[in-house]
């Protein structure tokens, strides 16, 4: 099956992300593989001219570059540090008039007005309130997974920070940033899995209770799927899902020796 450029942008105005919005896009290359034969630069410039032609020059688009440097002890260089998390986010990345968020661990590439806002979010605490994940709520954000799975969604390390869940601790990992105004020493507080616990993300429940409550909004292009969710309203599910079931966003298989 073929697509046109055109039905990037129908899909996502379908669910309801129009001018002025701030959207969040997770997303993997396969849907470009759909286009009509032309070079791979290309295909990821049809995708994000087709974002910006829904958003308009009032709209705001973000795309995680993660690279957990400090995770991994390395330097993160805002300007140099590739992105981890595919080939798309490092192409965005690139382009010109895109900011990227100083966070060692999950800084973020926008494009718009609101690029500097969030620029300036802290990167001291990565799924805090200041956090650009704390952003995306106020802001009550498009969250969208092309071609990609729900799990995807990193926004949920916001909410289960916030709820305080117990699968999960704040851990301190440092380490040296390089700005274009010079490098300083930075630590950052990361609210990673416990280890001794069996965990892994799983919003299978969330996304059925969203769906039920047509809080998600699902349509295809060509073959590859497309859901969008607004930010205050997967925050506010997933929190009412929490109450109910503390573990409602994980699955949880054996614990190990320790954790017995």
């Amino acid at each position: 099956m073929t697509i046109a450029p055109s039905d990037i942008a129908d899909a996502f105005r379908r669910c309801g992300v129009k001018r002025g919005d701030v959207l969040m896009l997770h997303s993997d290359a396969l849907v470009l593989a759909q286009l009509p034969d032309m070079s791979t630069e290309d295909r990821y410039r049809v995708l994000f001219d087709s974002l910006a032609d829904v958003l308009g020059p009032e709209g705001t688009l973000v795309v995680p570059v993660f690279t957990y440097s400090f995770c991994e002890n390395e330097t993160f260089d805002l300007r140099e540090s590739p992105s981890t998390v595919g080939v798309l986010t490092e192409y965005f990345r690139n382009l010109p008039g895109v900011v990227r968020t100083p966070d060692p661990l999950f800084s973020v590439a926008l494009r718009g007005p609101l690029a500097n806002e969030f620029a300036a979010a802290s990167p001291l605490d990565c799924f805090s309130g200041e956090s650009v994940f704390g952003l995306l709520a106020r802001h009550d954000a498009h969250i969208a997974c092309l071609g990609c799975g729900f799990d995807r969604i990193t926004f949920v390390h916001y909410v289960e920070q916030a709820a305080g869940v117990d699968y999960r601790y704040p851990k301190t990992f440092s380490g040296r940033i390089v700005e274009p105004d010079g490098a300083r020493d930075m630590s950052v507080s990361y609210f990673v899995r416990d280890l001794d616990r069996d965990t892994v993300t799983d919003t299978t429940r969330l996304k059925n209770r969203l769906a039920d409550r047509g809080l998600l909004q699902e349509t295809a292009i060509g073959r590859i799927g497309l859901n969008v969710v607004k930010a205050d309203a997967f925050y506010l599910e997933a929190r009412a899902l929490l109450a109910e079931d503390p573990v409602a966003l994980i699955r949880e298989g054996r614990l190990t020796s320790e954790g017995i």
